[in-house]
């Protein structure tokens, strides 16, 4: 499936092949076994170790970013405004990538990214000790805030390495495999994590046994580091500077590819953004879930996820990531479709369901993150590559962050209004779910014009008219 084209989009020394390979030319070959997702011929040397940072990354922010931490901040009586307040500090924070980016040039990618990630693992630290030196709840639950607030400032602020050092180091023919790979081990260190955590969180627990979960996050991340500093860093002083080169804000936003990219990230994280948090809220609230078996819920998202990868990882690198984008959202609206059934209550027993649901979110979500990866790092062109994805980062997470406030004062606005229709309940929940699934059929509409072409060095070369 070939995507749209776009006027001035290429320059007097690219060729125009005579004929798209059609998509059933490019599944040719295409192995129904899983192991090539797996293989590393045609990485550079060294960027397994990337791999394994990810493996433990994913222990730490599996916890610190996902449902544990909800769990414990619910645990501690915050309500759904404030949940959402929490959801949004990891996107909202992203904004310090702009400045973060100056440090790019100057310091290098390894080295902006080991100081943040060593700052981010004491906080870690610091917050896992917290319930030895608070004694209330309030005061721990302020603890929580603060600490992660600080957590994503540093991640934030240097987290912006990533990307470009990523795809300045793997070459476009392999990065579909390569992104595939990453999140298939970050899977399963998010997976051990949630295992782990499901254990720890046995019975009713107390701050003690949430202490103990934020410890594994700590030490997840303090192993994350040694794999950090083996990772190639980029030293060629042409790629550094072309790829730190300042761009006007004005000429990135004009540049087509790369606005589509960034209007359809908003629309999605707009009908998106609530979904983690607002599930786990309404399964332990309303559905009366424990949270041992919310985390080992959570662990079925990550196992869907990590399985379907062995298969789509190479697949990525033969089709157009926006045929996997679209795929990927289209489950979504079953998805949403499904939340929505159990909120209103047509689903007698929602055990079943909700399990299937969490399972089809992990093949869907983490199958959109990898192609949208992958569609990044076309469109965004080599020149002033750090401020494109500083930017495109820190407007799509004002956005991913505005979205999960707004949905915490709108269900806390509707607060416990109840109300049927036949069979069917409505109430904050199915009000909420209903909204985000029509909120997703217009950004499905929107991605058939995303463009996806690797992109030549200066936008200027490719600036649309």
């Amino acid at each position: 499936m070939s995507l749209p084209s776009d006027r001035g989009q290429t320059n007097s020394n690219s060729t125009v092949p005579s004929s798209t390979p059609t998509l059933k030319a490019r599944l040719v070959g295409l192995s129904l076994l899983p192991f090539g997702a797996l293989s590393v011929v045609g990485f550079p040397s060294g960027s397994i170790q990337a791999n394994w940072f990810s493996f433990f990354n994913a222990i730490s922010w599996q916890i610190a970013l996902g449902a544990p931490v909800i769990l414990y901040a619910q645990k501690l009586g915050a309500g759904d405004a404030m949940l959402g307040l929490l959801a949004a500090l990891s996107p909202l924070l992203v904004i310090m990538q702009i400045p973060g980016a100056h440090l790019l040039p100057r310091f290098g990618y390894r080295r902006v990214m080991l100081s943040g990630w060593l700052a981010r693992t004491i906080i870690l630290f610091v917050l896992a000790s917290s319930p030895l030196w608070l004694g209330t709840r309030s005061g721990r639950l302020a603890a929580v805030m603060i600490g992660l607030t600080l957590f994503n400032f540093f991640r934030g602020l240097t987290g912006g390495a990533w990307m470009p050092w990523v795809t300045e180091l793997i070459p476009h023919s392999v990065r579909g495999r390569f992104f595939s790979q990453q999140q298939i081990f970050s899977q399963i260190g998010g997976l051990i994590a949630l295992g782990i955590v499901s254990i720890l969180l046995l019975g009713k627990p107390a701050a003690g046994q949430f202490a103990l979960t934020l410890l594994l996050s700590a030490l997840g991340g303090a192993a994350s580091l040694l794999f950090l500093a083996g990772t190639p860093d980029i030293s060629a002083p042409h790629l550094r500077a072309q790829s730190g080169a300042r761009v006007p804000w004005i000429a990135m936003i004009r540049f087509r590819p790369f606005f589509r990219l960034c209007v359809f990230n908003i629309l999605l994280v707009l009908a998106m953004g609530g979904l983690g948090v607002f599930t786990v809220a309404f399964l332990r609230g309303v559905e009366g879930f424990s949270e041992s078996s919310i985390v080992l819920l959570s662990a079925m998202a990550v196992i869907g996820g990590l399985v379907s990868l062995l298969w789509s990882g190479p697949l990525m690198d033969r089709v157009s990531s926006g045929l996997i984008i679209r795929l990927g959202m289209l489950i979504f609206t079953l998805i949403f479709a499904g939340w929505w059934m159990v909120a209103a209550r047509i689903v007698p027993d929602p055990s079943l369901v909700v399990g299937a649901l969490f399972g089809l979110s992990g093949i869907a979500n983490i199958n959109l993150t990898v192609a949208n990866f992958r569609l990044q790092s076309a469109t965004i062109p080599m020149m002033g590559r750090n401020h494109f994805f500083a930017l495109f980062t820190v407007i799509t997470s004002l956005a991913a962050a505005f979205s999960p406030i707004v949905w915490g004062l709108l269900l806390d606005a509707i607060g416990t209004f109840s109300a049927a229709t036949g069979p069917l309940l409505w109430n904050r929940y199915s009000i909420y779910f209903a909204i985000a699934f029509v909120l997703l059929l217009p950004t499905i509409f929107y991605s058939r014009y995303l463009i996806e072409t690797p992109q030549p060095g200066s936008i200027l070369m490719a600036q649309s008219d």
